[in-house]
């Protein structure tokens, strides 16, 4: 179910979700899901961004062509029911098998369609990722320490990054930038090569080349990227 917390702002738009499931291909009594799950709670939403697409003219419904916003839910491990065809494929296998909490699935909706027709719903581009979930993070809220665009630095003229998280490791940084970089018709916008430092020193931290958030597998993962 879909609703506005408070219709009058178009940033309240809440997701009620009852059931997920997830593996099914095609029509369910043909082949059936890969595991199954109740939902609890509110999906509100997270990390708008106006400026998600850059190549929208002044179309009268530019602004809700133009934005994206991300949801999260979770479910827990006594709510999950895996079936008998999760063992086939290795990926499945690795999250059934995994320690963790639960599920946590994490979408973006973006590409309004234009409609083509009065008084007929949209159509959004759902991208998204399931991934183990754990108790320390939050159920609707991203994990990992939070980024956001600094108002202060100079405006690109083929937009700039959004909200992103990262989460570091001995070895690795983890970045979810699921809605971070801006999109026109042709993919991802190329903003060059990032870098990631800290505040006080400005100490490289991480290095991102071009190449990682431009290519297919960055498409792939949703906006998920690892680097040294």
């Amino acid at each position: 179910r879909v609703f506005d917390v408070d219709p009058a702002a178009d940033r309240t738009t809440t997701l009620m979700v009852g059931q997920f499931g997830f593996g099914r291909d095609g029509r369910s009594h043909d082949r059936g899901y890969l595991a199954t799950g109740s939902v609890h709670g509110f999906v509100p939403p997270r990390w708008h961004n106006a400026d998600h697409r850059t190549d929208i003219d002044d179309h009268w419904q530019a602004k809700e062509l133009r934005r994206s916003v991300v949801h999260q839910f979770v479910v827990t491990k006594d709510e999950l029911t895996w079936l008998d065809a999760a063992a086939a494929f290795p990926a499945v296998r690795l999250l059934r098998d995994t320690d963790a909490s639960g599920l946590v699935v994490q979408f973006s909706l973006s590409h309004m369609s234009v409609p083509t027709v009065p008084d007929q719903p949209s159509r959004w581009q759902l991208s998204g990722t399931i991934a183990p979930w754990y108790p320390h993070e939050l159920r609707s809220y991203p994990a990992g320490r939070l980024l956001v665009p600094d108002s202060r630095g100079l405006r690109r003229t083929n937009g700039r990054l959004h909200n992103l998280s990262v989460e570091l490791t001995d070895t690795h940084a983890v970045l979810n930038m699921i809605t971070a970089v801006p999109v026109d018709r042709n993919g991802p916008v190329d903003l060059g090569d990032l870098e990631l430092r800290t505040a006080d020193s400005d100490r490289v931290v991480a290095r991102l080349p071009r190449e990682a958030y431009l290519d297919q597998e960055y498409i792939l993962a949703c906006g998920l990227v690892t680097v040294p």
